[in-house]
This record gives structure tokens, sequence and C-alpha cells, in this order.
């Protein structure tokens, strides 16, 4: 096939996060959060993914998609990768992790647990859950409404069968059952229903767990003369209760048993995913911690100050004077979150503009712009309302923002706004002075301690302008942007990166050597890569730095000398986009090079004009090109064979060591001003 579909693609990433829990190298506690990310990310798969292939298997009549794959068999493909991921997490779970927290006073309770613990467990339950367990008969007239993602316990005792809905919200999943100096034994409440089910259905009843995932797409209806928050509401109700994608299973229930649930489900046999004993291990997250032993976990990361910030009394002075490049999390999203609490409170600010897309529950960002609202500034918000899995909370600081005074707008007709930036406009000698942000990442302070990504505050006109258009466009579609220096989707974007590339590959054609860097989350567009083949044919070298989704397979001996393609895993997710189009072009986006992100989204790249973060772009991408510890050489085949390299340090730890040099250069340059004044 001419390319690599994006779900096996995706696949092979999830595989990237099995080889993390796979290392020696990660810290045990680590280790077991990566089985978290893991379980997570396959949920989030099943639920938009692999519904998606479902409905377009069930209902568009299984026809090739963009990459020449049937529904059908890339639904195959996926049960086949992720039966083969699943025993490797459980082996992995089972044979390294448990034991390994056992030879550290942490005993797991869990699989087969011996009469000793089992006699504890049983204790615990009279003690605190003898009436918590309330189980429902299921009968061949009974019919079953089963929540997304709930786990549940099928009981069969005596020739019935019952089933039992785990509540972990209420009770906890994880319970300390004793405690000492030696040891403290962690039991799931899971086991604790099944030690004690003997007491309710008699000694010869045996307990099965089971869940389903359901289809999270938001199936509106366009004809409905309603506004879009009021239509997505009335989906966001039936999330859960949409199409079923899969039941996944402990592997020894009984056929007969099963293929009842999928019967009563309406569920193919395809839909069947035989697991372990203990599902959702997303829940991991809520694993219990133990400060008391550092060194299982990832040392207290440190963050980097910001020289020209903390070194100024006048932010807007500093600001100014040069761009305020940041890094996260090597440094705080607090210089964010402050620069907009200052403008809040700020006399002299008249307006703030600014994009939401994924915004935290207590977020820092919308209570800023609350106060702002509040205090009589003209305050505009473009919440994108369809953000996937965060459109609740977007309404939410929607509606709250709007109570406070703000216009709000819940995104654009078929367009996502997908731009992380703000604008501010200040009364300055008589005249309105723009400052702004423009970002990689989410305007979200909890995922930026995790996500790493880079911003930069600026007053610089070029940006400041172009961003004026892009809110005037937000406000009034009806509007004809212009852009001079930023490249926007779906307007300028995707021309621009084409002009480059066939600009490198005249210049390649003429003899000239060219080598374009590239860092993504995603290369999935068919266009983009029929593009970058055609340059590699043409003598253009392509260094790419791909976290996950990778689509592009080399159709030539050229394409295989010329597109190299790296991914990194490590403790930060890997989130930053970077195209290096040429020695002059640098650019930081928002958007990946994915058909959506390029055609269908308001996107944003900026372009970097100060040379030391250019530099510290470069030598990023080209560090991470050579991670020899954290970096995997990604092909169609999806081995993920690590990269070759001498590198005694992670291309993570080098970003930190580059940040820390760049802040300290700034703070040299602004010392040296200093003495030029005196």
């Amino acid at each position: 096939m001419k390319y690599v579909d994006r779900d096996l693609s995706w696949l092979a990433f999830n595989g990237r996060i099995l080889q993390e829990i796979a290392s020696d190298d990660v810290p045990l506690m680590e280790r077991l959060k990566f089985v978290a990310i893991f379980s997570s990310n396959l949920e989030e798969f099943y639920k938009v993914r692999v519904a998606s292939h479902r409905f377009a298997q069930k209902y568009k009549g299984d026809k090739r998609n963009k990459y020449g794959y049937r529904p059908s068999y890339i639904l195959q493909q996926i049960n086949n990768l992720v039966g083969e991921q699943q025993a490797m997490l459980g082996k992995l779970f089972y044979e390294q992790i448990v034991p390994g927290m056992a030879s550290e006073g942490i005993r797991f309770l869990c699989g087969d647990i011996d009469t000793a613990n089992r006699q504890l467990i049983e204790n615990y339950y009279d003690a605190h859950f003898k009436h918590e367990f309330e189980l429902q008969e299921i009968t061949n007239h009974h019919s079953l409404h089963l929540k997304n993602q709930a786990i549940y316990q099928l009981i069969i005792a005596d020739g019935r069968t019952w089933l039992l809905e785990m509540d972990y919200e209420r009770w906890g999943r994880f319970i300390k059952l004793e405690q000492n100096e030696q040891e403290t034994k962690i039991v799931q409440v899971d086991d604790v229903f099944k030690y004690n089910v003997h007491k309710i259905l008699g000694a010869e009843s045996h307990t099965y767990a089971f869940k389903i995932s359901r289809d999270a797409e938001l199936y509106i209806d366009e004809e409905q003369d309603e506004n879009i928050v009021r239509k997505i509401k009335k989906s966001l109700k039936k999330r859960d209760t949409g199409l079923p994608c899969r039941l996944l299973f402990n592997e020894h229930i009984p056929f007969k048993h099963i293929n009842a649930l999928r019967i009563k489900l309406d569920l193919d046999m395809s839909s069947l995913i035989a697991g372990g004993r203990y599902h959702n291990y997303y829940d991991f997250f809520a694993f219990p911690t133990f400060p008391d032993k550092p060194h299982l976990y990832n040392p207290l990361h440190q963050e980097l100050p910001c020289r020209p910030l903390d070194e100024s009394n006048d932010w807007y002075k500093a600001i100014r004077q040069k761009d305020v490049f940041l890094s996260f999390p090597y440094q705080s999203f607090d210089y964010v979150t402050n620069f907009l609490k200052m403008a809040a409170n700020d006399e002299a600010v008249e307006e703030i503009s600014t994009t939401l897309y994924r915004v935290s529950k207590e977020s820092e960002v919308a209570l800023a712009l609350e106060k702002a609202a509040q205090r009589g500034k003209r305050v505009f918000v473009l919440s994108e309302v369809l953000a996937r899995f965060d459109e609740e909370s977007n309404i939410y600081w929607g509606e709250r923002l709007e109570q406070a005074g703000a216009q709000v707008k819940y995104g654009i007709e078929a367009l996502k706004v997908h731009a992380k930036v703000f604008l501010i406009k200040r009364r300055e000698q008589g005249q309105l002075k723009s400052y702004a942000y423009l970002g990689t990442g989410n305007l979200n302070e909890k995922t930026a301690r995790i996500y790493a990504d880079h911003g930069l505050l600026t007053a610089d006109e070029r940006y400041t302008n172009d961003l004026n258009e892009v809110f005037r466009y937000l406000k009034d579609v009806s509007y004809q942007p212009g852009f001079k220096h930023l490249l926007v989707a779906p307007f300028v974007l995707r021309l621009q990166i084409n002009k480059a590339i066939k600009q490198a590959i005249k210049k390649a054609q003429e003899g000239e050597k060219q080598q374009l860097q590239i860092k993504l989350n995603s290369l999935e567009d068919p266009e983009m890569i029929d593009l970058i083949r055609e340059a590699a044919d043409n003598g253009v070298m392509f260094k790419m730095v791909i976290r996950g989704i990778c689509c592009f397979a080399p159709l030539s001996k050229k394409q295989e000398q010329n597109v190299k393609i790296v991914s990194v895993v490590d403790k930060f997710l890997e989130h930053t986009r970077i195209y290096q189009l040429d020695n002059e072009q640098t650019y930081l986006a928002s958007a990946d090079w994915m058909t959506r992100n390029l055609s269908s989204r308001i996107e944003i790249a900026f372009p970097v004009w100060d040379q030391d973060v250019r530099d510290l772009l470069h030598n990023q991408i080209k560090y991470q090109m050579n991670d020899g510890l954290k970096g995997r050489v990604i092909t169609p085949d999806g081995n993920n064979e690590f990269v070759k390299s001498n590198n005694k340090m992670t291309s993570q730890a080098y970003m930190f060591e580059l940040v820390a040099k760049l802040t300290e250069k700034y703070r040299n340059e602004g010392v040296q001003k200093q003495k030029q004044k005196r």
C-alpha cells in the first residue's frame, strides 16, 4: 500500500509506551504510570477510532479510506495488534511490575491471592463492605443498560447469572488492607467482592470482570434550529448510550455467557476482546503514592527561571524590549497565567481576545478572563466547544464567562479552532499597544506540567497585526483576513509549506544541499506525504521527529535514504511542532501535518526570528534524532527499534540544558545592558 494506515501507526506508538513499561531505566512507579497511559490511550482509541470504523462498516458499506484500506481489514488488524499488546502488558505487569513493588515492600495483592490474605480481605469486607454490593439478576427477558467504560462483575451461581457495577467513584479502587514498617498491602475493591461473593450467593459462585466501550463521537443534528451549545449538551447525554464498539472480558468467562452478553448488546464477534481479570488499568493514575520511597519515582522536576521577566518590575517593558521565549514544562506556565492576571487587573488594558481549546476544570486562564470581564474590559473568547472530551468543561467556562460580561463564541461552522493564542490591547500614551502570546500547546496550566511545548510573549507588531486579523475573522467570518507573517490554516498554511518544500526541490535540483528539520505529533496528510516523497526523490533530506501517527512509507531507494523519522517517548509528552523549512524559515506551530489541521481547522504557525531561539530549536531536533535512550526509528513495519547512538543523556535532559543556557544568556545580556547604562 502507498500509505501506512493511521490507526495501525497509532498502535505502533502505543507500542512505544509498552517499551517504557518494560524499561529498567524507568523508575518502578513511573513504569506503573505508563501502564495507566497505555490503557488510557487504548480506551480513547476504541471510543473514537475503532467506533468510527465500526460505524463506517455498518452504515457506509465498508468502503476504502483515503489510505486504501477497508474498515473490515483495519478492524481485523487492530484486534490482532491489540491482542498482542494486551498480552505483553499482562506479562510485564505480573512478571515485572507487581514483583518489583513487592521487593520494595508494596504488596499489591492481585490474581490468585493466598489463604492468609484472603482472610484479611474477608475481615475488611465484614467491617466496611458487608451491605455495599447490590446484585442485579440477568434473565432472558432482562434488557441490559450498561454504562460506558464502567467495570461490571458477571457472577455465575447455580445456573443463574448476576451483575454488579463496580462503583469506584464511591468505593475507591485501591484499598490499603494492612500497613506496617515492613510492608503495605494493597487490594482492589474488585477482589474484596470476588473473595466474599460466596457469602451472598454460596460457595459455587464465580465472578468475571467485563466492560463495554461506546462510540464517543457526537452526532449533532444539523437540522435542528438550536444553538450549538444546546445541540452538544443533548449529544453529550447520548455518549453513555452510544453504539458499543468493544466488549472487553475476562478470558476465563465460559463462552456461552459472554456470547449471551454480546447478543444482548447487539455486538458482532469482532467486538469481543479477551483480556485479563482486571480492566481500566488507567485507574493506576490514582494508585497510592509512597513519598518515603523517592527512588521509585522520577526526581522532582526543577523549573528554570525566565530571566527577562523575573528580573523586571515591568513585564510590558520587558516584552517590548525583546520577545520572551518560554519552554514548558522546563519553565513554569505561571508566566503565561500571571501575565493574563496582570492584564485583567491593569486599568490601562482595554481588551483581551483569546482562543480556548482544552481548558482545565480549575482554569487560572479562565479565571483571569472572568476577572477582566468583571472589571469592564472587552473580553472575546473563542471557546472550541467541539474539543473532544473537553466539551463540558469548555461549555461550563464559556457560559460562566458570558455571565461575567465576556463575548463568547462557541466555535466556527465547519472549522475547529485549534490555535493557541491571546491578544491584549493596552492604552499607552494615548495609543493602543498590543501584546500577544502564541504557543504550540493549550492554554491549560495542568497539561503544561507534563506536555513539552513552546510559547512566545511578544509585542512585535509583525505578530500582533496578523493576530489581530485572526481575531477579526473569528469574530466575523465574513471578514477576509490578510496575513504577512503568520501562516494561518486553512488560508495559507498548507500553501506556504508546499511552497517552501518546492523551493527546496528546485535548489536541490540546482545542486544545492537541502535539509528540512520537522517536529510533529502526527504526519498523516496524503498530499503532504506525496510532496515529501517528491522532494526526497530530488535529493532533499528530511530529518523528522514524529511522536505518534506516521503514515509515510518510502516507495523508492532515495526516499529511504533521504527521509529519516524518529519518535521520542519519555517522561514528558512531546507536543511541540517545529518547522525548519530552510535556513531562514523556522516556525513554531499549533498544527500537525494532518488533513484536518491543514484544511479544516484554524491553526497558526508563527516564525521565530530570534537567532538564539532558532538555534535552540534546531539543536532540539538534532539531538532528538540521535536520542539513543528514548528515540525509536519509525518504519512502516512499526518495529520501534531504538536509535543507535552513543548519547549519554536523553533529549529531554538535553533540552533542560538548552533552556538553562538560553535563560542564562538572557540574564548576561541584561546585566551587560545595565552596565552600559551606568
